[in-house]
C-alpha cells in the first residue's frame, strides 16, 4: 500500500464507493428478482395443486356416492346387477357420461349416457365382440340395437396398460372421447377397486370435459386468471369465463394453440409444448401486451396420457409491496442519490484524501531512500547537500536554509514531493554531518522551527519529516503533500509564493498568483 499515490488513493475511493453502490444495487436487484421468481413459482404452483385437488372433489363426490369404491358397489359383476347400481351412480349425477369396468384383460362392462337413454356394452370371453343395448327406464331395449362407435380393441389395449400400471389408491386421468367417437371431449378418472368377491378391478368415470371446465371455473382460482386443460402435444381446452373464452362452437373441444383466441392461453399453451419433453416442465414466465405472466401445468396424468391442468397467473398478483416495479424504481434512486451524496463529499475532501495517499509514499529505509534518489531530481524530489551550511563560504548562511524552505513551501503548492538533505546534486550521499547538529533530534527540531516561522504552523500537518541513515551518513527526509490553502513564505526580502516548475521551484508574480488562485479555488 505505500506505493498508492496520493490521486491514486482518492480514484481508489471514488471508484470504490461507485462500485459498492452498483454491487448493492445489483445484489439487491438479484435477490428481490429471485424472491419475485420465488414468488411467482409458488404461487403458480400452489394454484394449480389447489384446482386440481378442486378436480378431485368431483371424482370423490361421484365415487363416494352409495359408497361405490369398497362395499356397496360391484358386489356382483352380472350386466344386470351392474346395470342397476352403474345406472344409479349415473342417474345421480349429471356430470358423468359413462362408466367402465374393466380387468387385466380389458373391457368388462361399459355404461353410457347415448341416444337420450343409456347404452350398455357388454364383450363376449374372447373380447372378439362386444353385445350393446339401449336402456330406457332402466330396463334393456329388446328391439335390435348396433353401437358402431366403440371400437373395442383399442379400449382394451389401453384399459390394460392402465390397469397393469395403476397402484391402489392412484387415480389417472386422460382423454377418452375417441373410445365413443364423440366430438366433446371426454376425460376418464381411474383407480383400482375390488369387487364383492375380492377380485382386483378397475373402475372409470368418464366426465364432459365442460363438466369439468364449469366445476373448475367455479372453484378457487388461487390468483390463476387463465386456467386450461393441456395435453403435452400442445392442444388445450381454456376454461370459459376468465377472459379465455373458447371460439364458437368449440366450447369443451380440444383445440390446437393456432385456434386459441387468448393470446395468454395461446402463449402459456406454446411454451408449455415447446419445454415438455416427456417430463413435468417447471414453472416459466412470459409476456404478453407488456406484462408478464407465470405459467405452470400440473399432470393429471400417471400413465397413457399427457393430460395436465394448465393456469397462468400474472405477476402483479404475487407481488408484494418490497417486491414491486415502484419500489425498486424508489431504491434505486435512493440509491443513486446516496452515492452522488458521498461522492460529492469525497469530491470536496479530494485534497484530503489525496494527502493521505501521499503521505504513504514517504520513505522510511536506507533503501526507500535509495531508490528515490536512483529516480533522479524532478518535478516531486529535490535533493539538497545542507540544511544551513553554506559549503562555499564555509559558514551557515540563511540563503542556504530559505534554499530547502522555498523547495518545501513549492511541494506544497503543487502536487507534493520529497526534500532529500545530505544529498549532492549529482545523487552521491554525503550525509548534513556539515551542519553541526549535535544529534537529529536538535536537526529536527531547528527545521521545524524553520517552518514555523517561515511558512506557519498551521502547515506542518501537511509535512513529515524524519532522519534516515542511508549508507552510513544521516539523511533529513522532508515529505510534503499538498496544502489546502496557499503557501506563502516569509523570506527576509518579502513574502514570496513558489510552485514546482519541472525540478525547480519558482516564484510566481502578483498577477501569476492571482491567476493562479483563480485556477485552484
Amino acid at each position: 500500500m505505500r506505493a498508492l499515490r496520493g490521486r491514486q488513493l482518492y480514484l481508489l475511493v471514488f471508484y470504490g464507493v461507485i462500485c459498492t453502490v452498483a454491487a448493492i444495487g445489483g445484489l439487491a436487484y438479484l435477490g428481490v428478482r429471485e424472491i419475485r421468481r420465488d414468488a411467482a413459482v409458488v404461487a403458480v404452483e400452489n394454484s394449480a395443486r389447489g384446482l386440481s385437488g378442486a378436480v378431485t372433489v368431483l371424482l370423490n363426490a361421484v365415487r363416494s356416492t352409495n359408497q361405490e369404491i369398497g362395499a356397496g358397489l360391484l358386489k356382483s359383476l352380472k350386466p344386470e346387477a351392474l346395470r342397476n347400481e352403474l345406472g344409479a351412480v349415473l342417474r345421480q349425477h349429471e356430470s358423468l357420461t359413462a362408466i367402465m369396468v374393466s380387468d387385466g384383460q380389458g373391457l368388462r362392462y361399459l355404461l353410457t349416457r347415448r341416444y337420450g337413454g343409456m347404452v350398455e356394452a357388454v364383450p363376449d370371453e374372447m373380447h372378439s365382440a362386444v353385445t350393446s343395448k339401449l336402456i330406457k327406464n332402466g330396463k334393456p331395449d329388446d328391439a335390435p340395437f348396433s353401437d358402431g362407435g366403440l371400437d373395442l380393441s383399442q379400449v382394451d389395449q389401453v384399459l390394460v396398460e392402465e390397469f397393469n400400471h395403476l397402484e391402489p389408491g392412484q387415480v389417472n386421468w386422460r382423454s377418452a372421447g375417441r373410445f365413443h367417437n364423440v366430438k366433446a371431449a371426454w376425460l376418464t378418472a381411474s383407480t383400482l377397486v375390488s369387487s364383492g368377491d375380492g377380485e382386483r378391478l378397475m373402475l372409470s368415470f368418464a366426465f364432459q370435459a365442460e363438466a369439468i371446465l364449469s366445476h373448475l371455473n367455479e372453484a378457487e382460482h388461487g390468483g390463476a386468471e387463465r386456467i386450461f386443460l393441456y395435453w403435452g402435444d400442445g392442444r388445450a381446452i381454456p376454461v370459459s369465463g376468465l377472459g379465455a373464452d373458447a371460439p364458437v362452437g368449440a366450447v369443451g373441444q380440444v383445440l390446437t394453440a393456432e385456434e386459441l383466441t387468448d393470446p395468454v392461453v395461446r402463449q402459456a399453451v406454446t411454451g408449455l409444448a415447446a419445454r415438455f419433453k416427456g417430463d413435468q416442465v417447471k414453472p416459466f414466465p412470459f409476456i404478453v401486451d407488456g406484462e408478464v405472466w407465470w405459467t405452470w401445468a400440473k399432470p393429471l396424468s400417471i400413465f397413457g396420457d399427457t393430460l395436465s391442468l394448465g393456469v397462468a397467473v400474472p405477476r402483479k398478483n404475487v407481488l408484494s409491496t418490497l417486491t414491486s416495479d415502484s419500489f425498486l424504481q424508489a431504491g434505486a434512486v435512493v440509491l443513486i442519490l446516496i452515492a452522488f451524496g458521498v461522492l460529492f463529499v469525497l469530491h470536496r475532501n479530494r485534497a484530503r484524501i489525496e494527502a493521505m495517499g501521499m503521505k504513504r509514499e514517504a520513505a522510511v529505509s536506507g533503501t526507500d531512500v535509495q531508490a528515490l534518489i536512483r529516480s533522479g531530481e524532478g518535478g516531486r524530489l529535490e535533493f539538497k547537500q545542507t540544511l544551513r551550511f553554506n559549503l562555499k563560504s564555509g559558514k551557515n548562511g540563511k540563503e542556504i536554509e530559505h534554499a530547502s524552505l522555498k523547495t518545501v513551501s513549492a511541494f506544497l503548492n503543487t502536487e507534493g514531493g520529497t526534500l532529500l538533505v545530505g544529498v549532492a546534486d549529482d545523487g552521491s550521499v554525503t550525509g548534513f554531518d556539515e551542519d553541526g547538529f549535535d544529534s537529529d533530534d536538535k536537526a529536527l527540531l531547528h527545521f521545524n522551527n524553520l517552518v514555523d516561522r517561515h511558512i506557519g504552523a498551521e502547515f506542518s500537518r501537511y509535512m513529515d519529516s524524519r532522519i534516515i541513515k542511508v549508507e552510513g551518513k544521516r539523511v533529513l527526509r522532508v515529505h510534503c503533500v499538498p496544502a489546502s490553502a496557499p503557501v506563502i513564505l516569509d523570506a527576509s526580502k518579502g513574502e514570496e509564493f513558489y510552485v514546482r516548475s519541472g525540478p525547480a521551484s519558482r516564484s510566481l508574480t502578483l498577477k501569476q498568483f492571482y491567476d493562479w488562485l483563480k485556477k485552484h479555488s
